[in-house]
């Protein structure tokens, strides 16, 4: 028996000079796993600094050498390549190289196109020729990858891109690269001193970096702190005219111009704070996740998809472009503060290990090319939406239920058409899913084996021609006859979403050990957050062997985001429930049951109530434990201060009466009520399970504490009860998460790009 040909993917870019997009090329060549993938790169241009870096890793590498005036000879030059080294994938980046190589793809009839585009934006309008040209290539081009969510809209709206073709592959570093110590001999090597406050900026010396911005803000910092200085690391055509700039600024002693390096871990390792003061089209630099690797708090302009890698007052600060002052102002919080550029770097480097690995972006990439790779040609033909699944044995007015409407309700109706299947009977919540438009099939199971079952759930998903079925893991029922009906009924695809970890606490597991051991018969097993794909690697065995090994992808909880509340919606959600208008109201939105734990958060409160005896507890929901609770507060001597609201259908109108919202839980995954809260701008006290790790920095969106400390969560909740101003930041730090990671159309979409993978690889 021979092993399968690796695939051959070629490279076209201008050139290799020391660019983000271009290190991108050359790291990525180098870590494509060689059992896989056969890796080339074409320069059109010159070869460029980083080109020597090929040879190291092994990557044929040639250029072409020609110029903008040769594009006739460098088109046959590159159709002669192509056909020399016959790759199966050609991968573009940069104008010339997306027209030319598009054309020679053609022309030496490579089977697959993939653009790759690293910017969010166009400095100046796309003349008609290249508006013409790209719609002409757009047929021949079978995927256009992007490095930034942020993208998307520019991507689809702005360049017409089909949104099928689209997928996003983030950027990645390898963290053990960046140590994050101060390296004092590079200081001495750049003209610095020991003692100086240094802030640097790492880009090109073009226009769209806005250096001028840098400049000027820097102007402002050193007219505050004497100790502040300046490293400007790149180069380019305008550096006489930024360092002119730089004399009238009198900053000509105060500015280190380093020009362009390749040892920028070793330059970073010599700043004190980070910044990118880009105006336009930055998209997911790599220069600022080399930073945040490095333990660098940065400053940087809200441009692209920096929102995405820069969380607002954890890891750094957000400005807008063009505003010195507003660059300046948060530049002198930092250098005047050494804990909270130590906190921010720490949260920098935790984020990246967290989210944006090195490996975690190439293994992305890998997948993307081989789906690519696999691929039927003509994805411009129309064909009608992807048909989904989603089956339970009923609704209940729990999350998944919830989620999963809000979900339906974001789907572009061209992509995916969902259809609800309950096998017992509908449940509250079906009547929701009606109303909104969703079809929903009723197969009326009866009892816990009732053989009719199977096979109407299958002649459904037949009569409905159903490309994917969807199971929640808590359905056990459907985790077993969905999965089974879906391979009777020839359903190509089918995904299980699991949405709790930590249940090995309480004696229990996410997925039952039948469930695991099939897992290899599912396509993909949906994951809330990172940290519960490791939880059930680690606990229950998923992975472990070929049976139970599948496709696990992340795709995070999301809610609507409205408006943020403000004060007229604060004193009408508490006059609803009967509150003071100016008690300090502390809140839990949860089910009564074991899980959460509320006996805890009462214990707590009460601790609380010595130091704030007006102090209120709100606590939202229903359940079994219901008369317990009750009983347990008067005995607590808090039956004036708990108001039980039972479970309301409208949580959001009440959560603008809560100053903190509370989670007392034993095991959770990645609960909807936090998310509304920080949604709502409520700062969160929760216990350190499942996955509020991915939710909440600790004493930045909210605070954590150990399961079953109630004296902690006391503490917490007095800090919080006796500063408006650190509710106020943490609300608001908390609402930016939400924003950039958790929006409903996020998940919308990451189960759109999930599906159209899975079903486009059948």
């Amino acid at each position: 028996m021979t092993s399968p040909r690796r695939l051959r993917v070629a490279f076209v870019v201008p050139d290799l000079g020391l660019g983000g997009a271009e290190r991108h090329v050359t790291t990525l060549t180098g870590r494509l796993d060689r059992r896989r993938f056969e890796p080339s790169v074409i320069c059109l241009g010159r070869e460029g600094e980083l080109f020597p870096t090929l040879a190291d890793d092994g990557v044929p590498a040639v250029a072409l050498h020609r110029t903008k005036r040769q594009a006739l000879r460098c088109l046959v030059d590159l159709v002669r390549e192509l056909r020399r080294t016959a790759p199966d994938v050609v991968v573009l980046r940069g104008y010339s190289a997306e027209l030319l190589g598009r054309a020679a793809a053609v022309l030496a009839r490579v089977p697959r196109t993939v653009v790759w585009i690293h910017n969010c934006g166009d400095i100046e309008r796309r003349g008609a020729v290249r508006r013409v040209t790209d719609a002409v290539l757009g047929p021949v081009t079978d995927a256009y990858f992007g490095v930034a969510h942020g993208q998307v809209p520019y991507l689809v709206d702005e360049l017409r891109v089909p949104r099928r073709k689209v997928r996003v592959i983030q950027n990645g570093v390898d963290p053990s690269l960046f140590d994050g110590r101060r390296n004092a001999a590079v200081r001495t090597a750049l003209g610095l001193r020991e003692d100086d406050l240094v802030v640097g900026i790492v880009a090109a010396l073009r226009p769209e970096k806005d250096h001028e911005t840098f400049l000027r803000a820097a102007a402002l910092v050193a007219a505050e702190d004497p100790r502040a200085r300046f490293l400007i690391v790149g180069d380019g055509a305008r550096r006489a005219s930024l360092q002119e700039l730089a004399a009238r600024l009198d900053l000509a002693g105060r500015v280190v111009f380093a020009g362009a390096r390749s040892d920028v871990s070793a330059v970073l390792s010599a700043i004190d704070v980070f910044v990118l003061s880009s105006r336009t089209i930055e998209c997911f630099p790599m220069a600022l996740l080399e930073a945040m690797a490095s333990s660098r708090p940065a400053v940087c302009t809200a441009v692209g998809g920096v929102p995405e890698m820069l969380d607002d007052g954890v890891t750094g600060y957000l400005v807008p472009p063009r505003d010195p002052g507003a660059l300046a102002e948060r530049l002198l919080v930092l250098l005047r503060d050494d804990g909270a550029r130590r906190d921010f770097g720490r949260a920098a480097r935790t984020r990246v290990e967290r989210e944006f690995t090195l490996q975690r972006s190439v293994e992305e990439a890998q997948r993307r090319l081989l789906e690519v790779a696999r691929r039927p040609r003509g994805g411009d033909v129309a064909r009608r939406p992807l048909r989904l699944a989603f089956v339970l044995d009923e609704t209940a007015v729990g999350g998944v239920e919830k989620l999963m409407l809000d979900v339906f309700r974001s789907f572009d109706p061209a992509v995916v058409e969902p259809v609800l299947i309950c096998l017992r009977t509908p449940g509250p919540l079906a009547d929701a899913y009606r109303g909104a438009g969703f079809p929903v099939e009723v197969m009326g199971r009866t009892g816990r084996f009732d053989p009719r079952t199977l096979p109407r759930l299958a002649a459904t998903l037949r009569r409905r021609d159903v490309d994917a079925v969807l199971v929640p893991h808590h359905h056990r029922a459907a985790l077993a006859l969905g999965r089974l009906a879906a391979r009777v009924a020839r359903v190509p695809v089918t995904l299980v979403a699991a949405h709790d970890m930590d249940l090995t606490s309480v004696g229990g597991q996410v997925l039952p050990r039948w469930a695991v051991n099939t897992l290899g018969e599912t396509d993909a097993l949906v994951l809330l957050a990172p940290s519960q794909g490791e939880y059930l690697r680690r606990e229950e065995g998923v992975g472990r062997r070929p049976w139970s090994r599948t496709r696990e992808v992340v795709i995070p909880n999301g809610v609507r985001v409205g408006p943020l509340p403000d004060e007229a919606a604060r004193r009408e959600a508490r006059a609803r429930l009967g509150l003071p208008a100016d008690a300090f109201v502390a809140g839990i939105v949860a089910r009564l049951s074991a899980q959460k734990a509320h006996h805890v958060l009462f214990e707590a409160f009460a601790i609380l109530r010595r130091s704030h005896p007006l102090a209120q507890l709100v606590v939202v929901g229903g359940g079994p434990r219901d008369r317990e609770l009750r009983a347990l507060a008067t005995d607590l001597g808090l039956g004036d201060a708990v108001h039980f609201t039972g479970v309301l259908s409208d949580v959001a109108a009440v959560l603008p009466a809560l100053d903190v919202s509370c989670l007392s839980s034993v095991h959770e995954g990645v609960p909807m009520a936090v998310i509304e809260s920080m949604a709502s701008g409520i700062p969160v006290v929760a216990t350190d399970c499942g996955a509020m790790r991915d939710l909440i920095v600790d004493g930045a969106q909210g605070f954590l504490v150990s399961v079953g400390d109630a004296a902690a969560l006391a503490d917490r909740l007095r800090r919080l009860a006796g500063d408006q101003d650190l509710r106020r930041r943490m609300g608001a730090a908390g609402r930016r998460h939400v924003v950039e990671h958790h929006r409903i159309e996020h998940t919308a979409r990451g189960y759109e790009e999930l599906l159209m993978d899975l079903v486009d690889s059948r």
